[in-house]
């Protein structure tokens, strides 16, 4: 008889309402120009942050779930009879979230050397919903009975395919993140030029240009159709809500299906690519 729970992070942008049984979030810190820290989706919604964003000079830091919080966490699961526990974390190639969470695993093992409890870790390599869409499926599969070696084959099989385009109608934040050059953010806010970019695996690579706040959703829509076979399996993901409601209108008339959910996006993916950006969560292959 299994127990399983799930533990992640707050960069995976499940939202706050979602109803999860056996998901555990464990929020970022964001520490803003002025010295306040906050944990992120229990002393800050999203909407507070893109405030923050919208007035500050110098971007927010993050800091990454710390191997005593993934300990303490485990222990909690533990006391309260998780058989089986999946640590699924934000792209380890960014983050140090990953390394921290094995530290506890094998911290937890050290301490208790005969515990039955069976812990894995995973690398999503993924942002954003590109993760946290799946765990949120995998928190139905464990109420329908699957075995956590098949929730963990459905996880690695999603991170493979999972692509995410993203544009922003303000450079603002691309440029202090360093994902695009100053030259190029300069060049681009002079001549109204918008990067549209695929964020694939840990990787980001501009796949296109627009002139035009008009052009960013025809292009992110044009580029989705080119790169997946599957045009009815996608979630969008904004900072502006205005925006969201164009790009989900406009999604549902061109794709003749609306997105499987709308989402809020969080510090992640706002920190770098600003308080008016919007995406599409993607699969390529079978």
């Amino acid at each position: 008889m299994y127990n399983i729970k799930i533990i992640t992070d707050s960069g995976c942008d499940i939202p706050v309402k979602a109803k999860l049984k056996n998901v555990e979030i464990l929020g970022f810190y964001l520490t803003t120009e002025d010295g306040k820290s906050y944990e992120e989706r229990v002393d800050i919604s999203n909407k507070e942050y893109y405030k923050i964003l919208e007035k500050c000079d110098k971007i927010p830091t993050t800091a990454h779930i710390t191997m005593m919080r993934y300990g303490e966490k485990i222990e909690n699961l533990v006391r309260r009879g998780a058989t089986d526990i999946i640590i699924v974390t934000i792209n380890k190639g960014a983050s140090a979230t990953y390394n921290a969470a094995v530290m506890a695993k094998d911290i937890f093992y050290d301490e208790y050397p005969d515990s039955k409890v069976r812990i894995e870790v995973m690398d999503s390599s993924a942002y954003s919903v590109a993760y946290g869409w799946p765990i949120m499926q995998a928190d139905k599969m464990i109420d329908e009975g699957y075995t956590p070696k098949q929730i963990m084959a459905y996880l690695q099989s999603e991170f493979d395919r999972s692509q995410i385009l993203l544009s922003a109608y303000t450079l603002k934040f691309m440029k202090k993140s360093g994902r695009i050059s100053a030259a190029a953010a300069v060049a681009g806010e002079l001549m109204g030029i918008k990067p549209i970019i695929v964020m694939d695996h840990g990787d980001t690579k501009v796949v296109a240009k627009v002139r035009g706040d008009k052009m960013i959703i025809p292009a992110l829509i044009r580029q989705f159709k080119e790169r997946t076979n599957d045009p009815k399996h996608y979630v969008i993901g904004y900072t502006d809500e205005e925006y969201g409601k164009e790009l989900y209108s406009a999604c549902e008339k061109e794709l003749g299906v609306p997105p499987m959910r709308a989402v809020e996006l969080g510090s992640a993916v706002a920190t770098n690519a600003g308080n008016h950006s919007i995406g599409i969560l993607y699969y390529t292959g079978e």
